[in-house]
């Protein structure tokens, strides 16, 4: 079976979803937008190598991770009475990635949420999470990261767990008020994907991504 069988049949084993496509929310599942997600980007970032005085330096060679990167518009609620509101307080981003692993029982979804704070109401905002190495090559077999690997993503944000944005992959099937990752027939969920603050580019561009909450 090559690789596009196996996609169409894991597309078509999401049980009454496949067909139905949706990039915003639906009326019946967002409170209001205030997170217009334009793009969501897979990529491979390798591991950065940071010098320090002191320690006695290692030899070693960087490794591969995936990176989820939300490039969105935060807006202002429509409802708002305060005429001078510059964010927001809080805006949790939930991701869900499906990875194509080495074998169908070795396939995930892999789940993952950041809060951000103080959110500035402001065009061209970033949110970000990853998947590990030591991930990577325990799923797929390989050393090597491949956004080919993903073969459909969705995120969610939410404030006061109301939803008030939405995206998924083009071509992934179900709607916002049922999305693919909660069909009854998707593969198991794994919450695998890591914070920026919890991985090693934690200190790198700190005024490109959102703060993360410290609540």
């Amino acid at each position: 079976m090559n690789k596009l069988t196996a996609l169409l049949g894991i597309v078509a084993s999401f049980a009454g979803l496949a067909g139905v496509h949706a990039q915003v929310p639906s009326t019946t599942s967002a409170k209001e937008e205030l997170v217009n997600i334009k793009k969501v980007i897979v990529s491979v970032q390798k591991t950065p190598k940071i010098q320090a005085d002191g320690p006695t330096d290692k030899r070693w060679t960087p490794k591969d991770w995936l990176e989820i990167e939300v490039d969105c518009d935060i807006l202002k609620s429509k409802k708002s009475k305060d005429p001078k509101q510059n964010s927001h307080e809080s805006v949790t981003f939930k991701y869900f990635v499906y990875l194509e692993g080495q074998s169908k029982e070795k396939s995930r979804i892999l789940t993952g949420e950041v809060t951000h704070g103080n959110v500035p109401i402001e065009k061209d905002q970033h949110s970000v999470m990853y998947l590990t190495p030591s991930t990577i090559f325990d799923l797929t077999g390989k050393k090597e990261g491949n956004p080919s690997a993903v073969k459909f993503w969705g995120v969610v944000a939410t404030v006061g767990g109301e939803t008030v944005g939405y995206k998924v992959s083009p071509g992934a099937p179900g709607s916002a008020d049922k999305p693919w990752w909660e069909a009854p027939t998707a593969p198991a969920k794994e919450a695998a994907l890591k914070k920026k603050s919890q991985t090693p580019f934690s200190i790198l561009w700190a005024d490109f991504h959102l703060d993360e909450s410290s609540k």
